[in-house]
């Protein structure tokens, strides 16, 4: 059978806004990141001007972001039998950690604090801007080459073996999902030519009762970039369920798959809602994680009646890429897209506006969200989006960051 696709960190300084160096967007290798612009967007991708950051904000950020992130871990071990995540609960827990690589968003208030607004733990995506594209901007070579050693590390240390068998998958259809695999494939071999590796479509994987394989060979390893929510629908032609039968496979030992199936678990943006009434109710977490949650994570809700703020952000529990996403002041909208199932409600947080200018030379203001990845729970690279509007979408731009 194959794979188908269905498919306080409290200052009033300003964030400084810096003119980019020449021709930094022109230094960008075609080949890891191809999509720079294309004819029918106005703009280019990566921005012209780069956003500046403090190194003790930086510090600030990622201590915070380890602690939340192992916060979240722990609370996913517990909350997984209720009925929230009933459907979920045949996804085995195969790990320690949820979530190998995971990217964490953050905004900043008006006060110049970061806000965590949401967990990209089950298929994260941005790795090549992050780990490669903003060092075309800053030249921290050292720094590029310490991080993209942990990320091929972190892939490597999931092998029990030299001859296990790694394989990359993507739907080659989406180039940004194409190249995200491409480029955690290529990184493997530039740290780890020895280990056996191949880059995939998701549609060439076979799916047999002994586990996946691909051109006859079983794979050992599977980074599968395609959401669990999307996975477990996908059914082949003749109508069987291969894509429940792969998580089975990974429940039974007969392939690793990265990130693991629970990391939905993790990515579900009711999380954040559990976590506040988990430790309401139970005094869960230490008192280092309820200062860093209270901290930095926006009050969220399930309850559709609860008055939080005067606006809210409105978000559908699985979306991506901020589709379905409203901002409202009346919980009876229109703006809120019904076609989800089940959303939060999350309070507004009012973010200081900066200025940004695009390759093609027109200056707009917008929003910045601030990303950190990290690797089981540790972070590493940063990535940024530039957004005219409140909401960050898929048409937001890419704007580099420099640590000063």
């Amino acid at each position: 059978m194959k794979l188908g696709m269905n498919i306080p960190f409290k200052t009033q300084a300003k964030t400084e806004v810096k003119v980019a160096k020449n021709n930094w967007v022109d230094d960008i290798d075609r080949d890891i990141i191809p999509y720079i612009k294309e004819p029918e967007w106005k703009y280019s991708y990566p921005t012209k001007t780069a956003i500046s950051i403090s190194k003790e904000e930086k510090k600030y950020v990622e201590n915070k972001a380890k602690i939340i992130f192992n916060a979240m871990n722990k609370t996913v071990k517990c909350v997984r039998n209720l009925p929230e995540f009933e459907k979920f609960n045949f996804i085995a827990s195969k790990f320690d950690c949820t979530a190998h690589l995971a990217r964490m968003d953050f905004v900043k208030d008006v006060f110049n604090n970061f806000k965590l607004v949401e967990i990209n733990a089950d298929t994260p995506c941005a790795i090549p801007e992050s780990f490669y594209g903003n060092f075309i901007y800053t030249k921290d070579e050292e720094t590029k080459q310490h991080i993209n050693s942990e990320l091929a590390h972190m892939f490597a240390r999931l092998s029990t073996s030299i001859d296990d068998f790694f394989v990359f998958a993507a739907n080659k259809e989406y180039q940004e999902d194409w190249y995200n695999a491409k480029y955690l494939h290529e990184n493997l071999k530039r740290y780890f030519p020895e280990l056996k590796s191949e880059l995939v479509s998701l549609s060439d994987l076979e799916i047999f009762d002994d586990g996946v394989y691909f051109s006859g060979k079983k794979i050992d390893i599977l980074y599968r970039l395609h959401p669990v929510e999307m996975l477990m629908e996908d059914v082949s032609d003749d109508g069987y369920p291969v894509g429940r039968k792969l998580i089975e496979l990974h429940n039974e030992g007969k392939v690793v798959l990265v990130n693991s199936p629970e990391a939905i678990i993790m990515q579900d943006k009711r999380l954040f809602a559990i976590m506040t009434d988990f430790d309401n109710r139970f005094g869960f977490y230490t008192k280092e994680e309820r200062k860093a949650t209270i901290l930095m994570m926006p009050y969220t809700t399930t309850d559709k009646q609860q008055k939080i703020s005067d606006k809210v952000i409105v978000k559908p529990i699985y979306g991506r890429e901020g589709l379905g996403i409203a901002i409202i002041d009346d919980y009876n909208s229109t703006k809120i897209d019904n076609s989800h199932d089940e959303y939060i409600y999350q309070e507004f947080i009012e973010q200081p506006t900066v200025e940004a200018e695009t390759v093609e030379g027109d200056k707009l203001t917008g929003y910045v969200t601030y990303s950190v990845f990290l690797l089981n729970g540790e972070p590493t690279a940063w990535y940024a989006r530039f957004s005219p509007k409140e909401i960050c979408d898929e048409e937001a731009l890419w704007i580099p960051i420099e640590f000063k």
